[in-house]
């Protein structure tokens, strides 16, 4: 009998482990945290050169270039030109097409990241239908839950496997990027539906 009370406890487990890594990926994948670099430069306004501090943040769709002052005691009128430029949110494809051999890889770490996402929320649905459908609540449909998270695993590790290796190479100008914490979410959304992947085995040999 399909239901929440009916089912096992690694059946349980399988669902809020997975329901969770799925929040937790769509965090990692959609912020501006992927990868950062912190490097000093100048602003020239007015015949001034301001020095100050470029924090350059990159995600997998988007990236955000912020201007803090180096020096906390600057004029008033100083500080507002460090405020007009602020920060910046732009596509990714404006940073890609600004470096030389990035496109390629770029482009299809976004391809496996989204196949993970689709694989992951699949497998949610199927799973949630699996619990509370008395029709799916079969073996074979076990078979393609499991087929869908081990999968979605798979590819968001491939993604972050390739940028993680590509993005320590990548330079801008002369600083290199390190990985950040939105990196670190897409890591744990995967780590999170492997368990749910071995819950779901468990409940299929029983």
């Amino acid at each position: 009998m399909a239901g929440w009370g009916a089912a096992s406890v690694p059946l349980k487990v399988a669902l809020i482990v997975l329901c969770v890594a799925l929040v937790v990926f769509v965090i990692g994948f959609s912020t501006e945290k992927w990868a950062s670099t912190t490097y000093a430069s100048e602003i020239r306004a007015k015949s001034q050169r301001i020095p100050v501090f470029v924090d350059q943040s990159l995600g997998l769709w988007r990236y955000t270039v912020c201007y803090n002052a180096r020096n906390n005691y600057l004029p008033r009128d100083t500080r507002r030109y460090i405020q007009y430029y602020g920060c910046n949110s732009n596509d990714i494809d404006l940073f890609i097409d600004g470096l030389r051999y990035c496109g390629d890889w770029y482009h299809g770490v976004q391809a496996v990241e989204c196949m993970g996402l689709i694989l992951m929320v699949g497998a949610v649905i199927l799973l949630f239908l699996y619990f509370f459908v008395q029709s799916v609540n079969q073996k074979k449909y076990l078979y393609i839950i499991i087929a869908l998270t081990f999968g979605a695993v798979v590819f968001i590790v491939i993604g972050v496997g390739i940028y993680g290796s590509k993005i320590h190479n990548t330079k801008y100008i002369f600083y290199n990027y390190k990985l950040n914490w939105s990196f670190g979410l897409t890591v744990a959304g995967a780590l999170l539906g492997f368990i749910a992947g071995i819950a779901e085995i468990i409940e299929l040999r029983k």
